[in-house]
């Protein structure tokens, strides 16, 4: 037997075996500041905080010093958010849960809100639930009643396959760059 014949195999399988990523995002509305974390089989892969300031996304991670500032209007912030379209599109969503703790120093309208914000989360989640049937998904809030407070946290577990992330980093490098000569051509005409 040629065992020269289990490399290509073995390639082969690890390209289309299902990777498992856990995404977990938080951010507080009225500090306008959160962090994220990514983790692949539970191994921290990268986590960071942000920070909300006019157009730009201030970055930081947990052990630099420095922080780097990216501006939403940015060749690099269209390329990510590209990536993230195709990365979303080739994954298999498992898992998606809603965290939030709210309060505005009344107990009536905190409660109020709480229910609407649960009624736009739910539909949202409905609709989710239509194109990925498989999926877990629930909403879990917190009402501080006599507190000021407006925070949300979002899990998201999912699979993709490297040859899904590859052909998506790919295409995000092709679709960047059409989108980015098609606004130079629409701003050099205006």
């Amino acid at each position: 037997m040629n065992y020269y014949l289990l490399i290509p195999f073995f390639i082969i399988l690890v390209l289309f075996i299902p990777v498992r990523v856990e995404g977990r995002v938080s951010f507080n509305v009225f500090e306008r500041s959160g962090a994220f974390g990514v983790f692949v089989y539970g191994i921290k892969v990268e986590y960071q905080q942000f920070w909300l300031e006019n157009k730009k996304i201030v970055t930081k991670k947990d052990n630099e010093l420095e922080s780097h500032v990216l501006n939403i209007e940015s060749k690099g912030f269209l390329y990510l958010k590209t990536l993230a379209l195709q990365v979303a599109d080739k994954s298999r969503l498992k898992e998606f849960f809603v965290f939030y703790n709210l309060g505005i120093k009344d107990a009536f309208k905190s409660a109020m809100l709480g229910g609407y914000i649960n009624v736009f989360l739910l539909s949202f989640m409905a609709t989710i639930k239509n194109i990925k049937p498989t999926a877990s998904m629930g909403v879990y809030d917190t009402i501080s009643y006599n507190d000021k407070v407006c925070q949300f946290a979002t899990r998201m577990l999912l699979t993709i396959s490297l040859l899904d992330v590859v052909y998506s980093l790919l295409r995000s490098v092709i679709l960047t760059k059409k989108l980015s000569s098609k606004s130079k051509s629409n701003g050099g005409e205006q």
